[in-house]
C-alpha cells in the first residue's frame, strides 16, 4: 500500500468520510500522472467523429461510449449535459471494437490499478469502525467513467441536477469548476487540484453502515465552459453472494442489501449492476 499512498493518508481519508461525509486525497506523482494521462487520452477519443465513437458503444449503453441523452440525474427530460466512456472491471470484451480504443483502455486500466488498492484500504478502515472484518470485494462490479461536458444553453443552470451516485464510493477528479457538494445543508464548490481526488460515499455505503454514513449529494453547475471533464471510479460491491449490512436492523439481524446495489443505476436510466 505504501507504494501507492501513505497509510496515514488512508486513515485520514476514512476518518474524513466518517466525520464530514467526504474526503479529498492528494495523489502520489505516479498516480497523478496516470490520472492526467487517462483524461488526456479520453479527450482525444471524444474529438473523433460521432459515427466513429458510436462504434465503440454497446447496445445497452453500459459499456464503452455512451452518447448524450441517455443518462440523467433526476428526470429523463433533463439529461446530463455530457457524453461518456465507461470501462467495467477489466472486461475489454464488452466494449465493441475495443482494439480501436486500446490506448484509452490501457490508460484507464493503469488509473484503475492506482485506485483499487486505495479504495480497498479506505473501505477496510471504515468497515473496521463498524466491527466488520473487511469491506466486500468490489473490483468485478466497479467501473471507470469519464464525462465529457458538452456546451449547454445559458438557461440550463445545472449540467447535472442534484443527486447521489448510488454506489459504495465514488472517486472523482474534475478538470474545471462546476462540481458543487451539499455539506450540512450548504452548497460548497469543489474543485480538486490536478493531483487530488474527491472521495464521496453513496447510498450503498449508507446501507452497509445502517444509515450512519450519509450519501454525498452533489450537482454540476453550468459555468459556460467548453473544456471540462470528470473522471470517476464508481465502486460497487460484488453481489453474487448475500451482502449484509454491518449494523443490525432495529428488528434484529442484518439486512441483505443486494437489491439496492443492483438497482441503484436504474434511477439514472442505466442497466442494473452485475459482477463481471
Amino acid at each position: 500500500m505504501t507504494k501507492f499512498v501513505a497509510l496515514d493518508a488512508v486513515s485520514q481519508a476514512a476518518r474524513d468520510i466518517l466525520d464530514r461525509g467526504y474526503a479529498v486525497m492528494k495523489l502520489t506523482d505516479l498516480d497523478a500522472t496516470r490520472l492526467q494521462t487517462a483524461i488526456a487520452t479520453a479527450v482525444r477519443f471524444f474529438g473523433r467523429p460521432d459515427e466513429e465513437k458510436r462504434r465503440h458503444g454497446s447496445a445497452d449503453h453500459n459499456y464503452g461510449y455512451r452518447p448524450f441523452g441517455i443518462e440523467y440525474s433526476v428526470t429523463s427530460e433533463r439529461p446530463d449535459m455530457n457524453e461518456c466512456f465507461t470501462l467495467w472491471s477489466s472486461r475489454l470484451d464488452l466494449i465493441p471494437h475495443a482494439e480501436g480504443v486500446a490506448t484509452l483502455n490501457e490508460s484507464f486500466l493503469r488509473w484503475r490499478d492506482s485506485l483499487a488498492p486505495l479504495v480497498e484500504a479506505i473501505l477496510a478502515e471504515i468497515a473496521g469502525e463498524f466491527g466488520a472484518e473487511g469491506a466486500p470485494p468490489f473490483e468485478k462490479a466497479s467501473y471507470l467513467q469519464i464525462n465529457y461536458c458538452l456546451p449547454a444553453p445559458p438557461e440550463r443552470d445545472l449540467l447535472q441536477d442534484k443527486h447521489e451516485d448510488g454506489h459504495m464510493l465514488t472517486v472523482l477528479h474534475s478538470t474545471a469548476p462546476g462540481l458543487e457538494i451539499y455539506v450540512d445543508g450548504r452548497i460548497e464548490p469543489m474543485l480538486p487540484a490536478s493531483d487530488e481526488v474527491v472521495i464521496m460515499p453513496g447510498s450503498v455505503l449508507t446501507a452497509l453502515s445502517g444509515g450512519k454514513i450519509a450519501p454525498l449529494y452533489h450537482q454540476v453547475r453550468n459555468h459556460g465552459l467548453d473544456d471540462r471533464q470528470s473522471l470517476m471510479y464508481f465502486v460497487n460491491p460484488e453481489v453474487e453472494l448475500p451482502l449484509h449490512a454491518w449494523v443490525q436492523s432495529t428488528g434484529g439481524g442484518r439486512v441483505d442489501i443486494r437489491e439496492h446495489v443492483k438497482n441503484a443505476p436504474t434511477m439514472f436510466g442505466l442497466p442494473p449492476v452485475e459482477a463481471l
